[in-house]
């Protein structure tokens, strides 16, 4: 009688560990976005004089973004979703600090900034805006961060936000003006607000 109970228990645990442990793997689901045109993307910082402000050019990703992911209950998981920027395609307001800008980012050896979208949680944060985890690599060198970003819905999806980087994170350089008089602050800041809408 002792055993028979006891292989009922343990037969019992066995179906409990299974229904808490064997989820059944969620979909992977597939879609294709486009930028509208008021799109904005770009770079700021200042040096010890002044400001700058390096504004990419949104009109060359004019092909539709493949997009995967996973929708869980708090969160959104993706998988190679990027968003490919080529540095030439920034514009810094002028040839000079365009040069400048090319230069700080080893442009002629590693042409492009990729910004990988990793997640995104559903979770509200205190502000009222919900959090991206976005890996991005600049010269090569990749760095992830987490950010708090708003998303709207309005005609398609409005998503907004700020990323803080400090560009010894990515080992640049930032050229000097003037005698070493001109320095470049390390912290810069991306600057995003995206409408996207299905393709």
């Amino acid at each position: 009688m002792v055993k028979t109970v006891s292989f009922i228990i343990l037969v019992f645990l066995g179906s409990m560990q299974s229904a808490f442990f064997e989820v059944e793997p969620l979909e992977t689901k597939d879609s294709t976005v486009v930028f509208s045109s008021e799109s904005f993307l770009k770079i700021k910082g200042k040096t010890n004089v002044s400001s700058f402000e390096c504004q990419f050019d949104m009109a060359t990703i004019s092909e539709a973004i493949s997009i995967s992911y996973k929708d869980y209950d708090k969160r959104i998981q993706f998988k190679d979703t990027k968003l490919t920027l080529p540095n030439l395609e920034f514009n810094c307001g002028g040839k000079a600090i365009n040069r400048d800008f090319n230069e700080l980012l080893n442009t002629e050896e590693y042409p492009e900034i990729i910004l990988k979208l990793k997640e995104i949680s559903k979770t509200k944060i205190d502000t009222g805006l919900i959090t991206a985890t976005i890996e991005i690599t600049i010269s090569n060198i990749v760095r992830t961060y987490t950010i708090p970003i708003s998303i709207a819905n309005n005609e398609g999806l409005h998503v907004s936000g700020v990323m803080p980087l400090d560009i010894n994170d990515f080992n640049l350089i930032a050229p000097t003006k003037m005698l070493g008089m001109v320095k470049v602050s390390p912290e810069i800041e991306i600057q995003f607000s995206l409408k996207i809408k299905e393709s």
